[in-house]
Order: structure tokens, then sequence, then C-alpha cells
């Protein structure tokens, strides 16, 4: 009897150590699986823009662990493609999503990235075809502002782009300073002139007059440096490009930076050599330049 009593006690003993947190008897679960944190994401959707009348792509990179539902908010940086392009070459002809990983992961700062369909627009008001300045300020921004977890900050706003988006980038920056802190401007299509027998001068019609299809008075008053005195000061660029640029001559881009400068700008200007106008040069640049757009974020 006595045993049968022991016995009992041991059992109910264990019993009470398995319902509080407390060792013995037996082993037990952990309350709960560590926190793992969700890697990044690239997402390709489209919402409806009024201005041009279609689904617009786009593609937004969300930082690993983004959680819509949390109240956290994280800056946004909107990178513009190259004429001939579109949303997807920045993550496919390089691994944006690699670069941005990796330079967030060293930067401890995270951020929302937007890749926009510019067509060939120039991200100008066409005089005479997309109306793309005003689609991106007055339907793409609402909207992501709207849908993601965006800081309201304009210095955690940023843009950027290479060549025609780097113009495009540089233009939109200056323009609408009250919404922008800094500008990323790789290869940027800024020239002073381009030949006659240009094939871009020839094909292209974003600076149209109705005329002619590239009309250097139309270029000149759309150009981001007709905006350099009234906001340059307002406005942290990162310019790269080099010496050997076959497609925008270095002597063009020298002159912005220079005019930037003299206006007050705080200007970062990488002047490499050896590679020309193309993506393995912009594979090279575009670390830099996201971890450079991230610290100005930082600050």
């Amino acid at each position: 009897m006595i045993e049968k009593r022991i016995v009992a006690l041991a059992i109910l003993a264990c019993s009470m150590i398995i319902t509080i947190p407390i060792t013995g008897c037996t082993a037990t679960e952990p309350n709960s699986a560590p926190t793992r944190t969700a890697p990044s994401a690239v997402q390709a959707t489209s919402f409806y823009s009024p201005v041009l009348g279609i689904d617009w792509n786009y593609d937004v990179y969300l930082p690993r662990g983004y959680d819509a539902k949390s109240e956290r908010t994280y800056p946004v940086l909107y990178m513009l493609h190259g004429l001939y392009g579109n949303h997807r070459n920045l993550l496919e002809r390089f691994n944006s999503q690699q670069m941005l990983d990796g330079a967030m992961n060293r930067s401890g700062t995270e951020a929302i990235v937007v890749f926009v369909d510019g067509f060939n627009s120039f991200y100008v008001d066409s005089e005479h075809g997309m109306q793309m300045e005003t689609a991106i300020m007055d339907d793409l921004i609402p909207f992501i502002q709207k849908t993601y977890r965006v800081s309201p900050d304009r210095a955690a706003h940023a843009i950027g782009g290479i060549s025609m988006g780097g113009y495009g980038a540089a233009r939109l920056a200056l323009k609408h300073s009250d919404q922008f802190g800094a500008a990323i401007m790789v290869s940027p299509s800024v020239w002073q002139r381009l030949p006659e027998d240009n094939a871009i001068f020839k094909s292209q019609h974003a600076f149209s007059d109705g005329d002619t299809s590239w009309s250097w008075d139309v270029y000149d008053r759309l150009s981001p440096a007709a905006y350099l005195n009234q906001h340059a000061q307002d406005i942290a660029f990162y310019v790269a490009t080099t010496a050997d640029d076959g497609t925008v001559p270095v002597a063009d881009v020298d002159v912005f930076v220079d005019a930037a400068r003299t206006a007050g700008a705080d200007v970062t200007y990488r002047r490499d050599t050896g590679d020309n106008h193309n993506w393995a040069y912009w594979t090279k640049t575009m670390p830099g330049a996201y971890a450079w757009v991230l610290d100005r974020f930082e600050n």
C-alpha cells in the first residue's frame, strides 16, 4: 500500500513539473520556434494609371522582414531604366535584388525600391506623346505611398536611374524637390548636343515640337539643368560615369556636375575609365550607388 502511494506521488510530482516551467522528470519542448526573418522579395505587379490610361507595370523590392500589417515605415527609392528598356531591366540585366540585399545587410538600413516602367519617355510630359512626369507624380507615387509602408519624410524619398533614367531622376528630383531628397545618376543622358546623324536624335519623340522628332529647344526647356538654380541646394546627387562612354560624352556629364555644384548641390561624383555605356559598367557601378543612397537615408 505504501509503495503504491509512493508511485502515485511520484507520478503526480512529474505531472506538476510538466505543467510548470521547471526541469525534472521528463524533457519538454521549447515554448516556440526561433524567430525567422522573411527574406527580401521582388513583386511584379501593376496598377491602373488614369493619366496614361493603361494598367501600368512596376516591380517592387520589399526588404527582409517587411510586414504590411506592422507600424514600421521604410524609405523608398524609385529606379528608372534606360532607353529601349523596361521595369524589369535593372532586375534581369543585373541582380538588383542581390545588390540591395548586400547593401542593406552592410548598412543596417532597409528600404522599399520601386522599379518603374518609363517606356522611351525620358520621364517627361511630352508635348506630342506620353505624360510620364504627371503619371509618376500624380498616379504612381501616391499609389505606392498608399499601398506600401512608405515613410512620409521627404528625406527618406529618393529617385535614381541609368542613362535615360539618370536624366529622368535628375530632372524629377530637381523639379519636385518637395518630394525627393536624393538622386542617383548613372551614365546620365545629360547631353549638351548630339550629332545630327545620331540614331537617338532621329528616332525618339519625347522632345518633339510637332515638326521634328527631336527639338533642341524643347530638350533645353525640359533639361534638368533648367531647375538647378532654384532647387539644387535641396538635393544630394550621386553621379557615376566613365571617361570612355561612347554614348554620353563625359564632358557633358562634367558640365552638369560643375553646374550642380556651383548651384549649391551636394554632389558625389565617380568618374571612371576603361568602360563604356553598357551593362558591364552598370553592373560594377550600381552596388556603390545603392550603398550611397542607403547612407543618405540613414542620415
